[in-house]
């Protein structure tokens, strides 16, 4: 009886510690990589979103490892609306050895996700790429999207796509791969090749998105229709003639003024000449001021 109760025990002690690191090992639910070659650079735009699975204790850190030539763009989550909300609650990127690592503090169990830039491998015409999955965590939902422009040619992909599709607006060849119930320290490598003689992007980076509030119409506030532009012109015009014409009479009305002021001056000076006095004892003309006779000197009347 004693021996039975003694491995009961022991078996206990083997047992509960493998159980309890079983239920505080971080999760994850799924793990979904979209991989947009060309999108709005001459790049590989990698979309890394994961969820935390529901028996995982919140709030939980966890670390994604990119390489170390990607460039980050953005940290975010989706809200209960699906509106992708940018976070800052996260560290790093810190770089290990030839990755970069960023820890995110995780508060629910929607879907956070990390962006990056990374450069395409060319050779020619030819682009390839690829994108490493190291076993971080279990993961119940392992996903990759690649979508290449349309104009790609003998796409190849390893391990080879689970399904191909084009997209409805035939802008893009889409390709994904699925594999489920990946173990911790369990890798996964995928390569993607394809061949294309074209340098655009998709997208135009910064593109507008803002529409008008009504459709514009030849009878828009502040809308000037081309059939009216003759008269608009025509207009302006006239009106540059106006003011030419304008200035014009007024600059050779200003020199007739002023010969009018002067004639006016000169005769107010002959007015005061004529009321100039005279002397009344010898009859010399008296200067203007003058108080007595310049020739006589007799003093001079009032």
């Amino acid at each position: 009886m004693r021996k039975w109760l003694i491995f009961v025990l022991l078996l206990g002690i083997l047992v509960f510690p493998s159980t309890a690191n079983a239920q505080g090992r971080t999760k994850l639910k799924s793990i979904h990589i979209q991989l947009w070659s060309e999108y709005d650079q001459p790049s590989m735009l990698v979309i890394h979103e994961f969820a935390v699975a529901e028996s995982t204790a919140l709030p939980v850190q966890v670390k994604v490892r990119f390489p170390k030539d990607g460039n980050l763009t953005a940290v975010a989550y989706l809200d209960e609306k699906g509106t992708l909300i940018s976070t800052t609650e996260y560290t790093g990127p810190e770089e290990r050895g030839i990755w970069q690592i960023v820890t995110l503090t995780v508060n629910s169990y929607a879907p956070y996700r990390i962006e990056y830039y990374q450069s395409l491998s060319r050779n020619g015409n030819q682009r390839s790429f690829s994108f490493n999955w190291l076993g971080d965590y279990d993961v119940d939902e392992y996903s990759i999207t690649a979508q290449l422009p349309a104009d790609s040619a003998n796409v190849q992909a390893d391990p080879a796509f689970t399904s191909t599709v084009t997209s409805e607006d035939g802008q893009y060849f889409i390709g994904v791969f699925t594999r489920n119930d990946l173990k911790m320290g369990q890798a996964n490598e995928f390569k993607i090749q394809y061949e294309r003689q074209s340098e655009t992007v998709s997208q135009i980076s910064g593109t507008s998105t803002i529409q008008p509030s009504e459709p514009i119409s030849p009878d828009t506030e502040g809308r000037v229709s081309i059939d009216s532009l003759p008269w608009v012109i025509g207009g302006f015009g006239l009106a540059l003639i106006g003011m030419a014409l304008f200035f014009y009479f007024r600059s050779t009305q200003a020199p007739e003024r002023k010969s009018r002021r002067r004639r006016r001056t000169a005769a107010e000076n002959n007015e005061g000449a004529d009321e100039q006095a005279y002397c009344h004892e010898c009859g010399t003309r008296a200067h203007t001021g003058d108080r007595f006779c310049r020739t006589c000197g007799s003093k001079l009347r009032a």
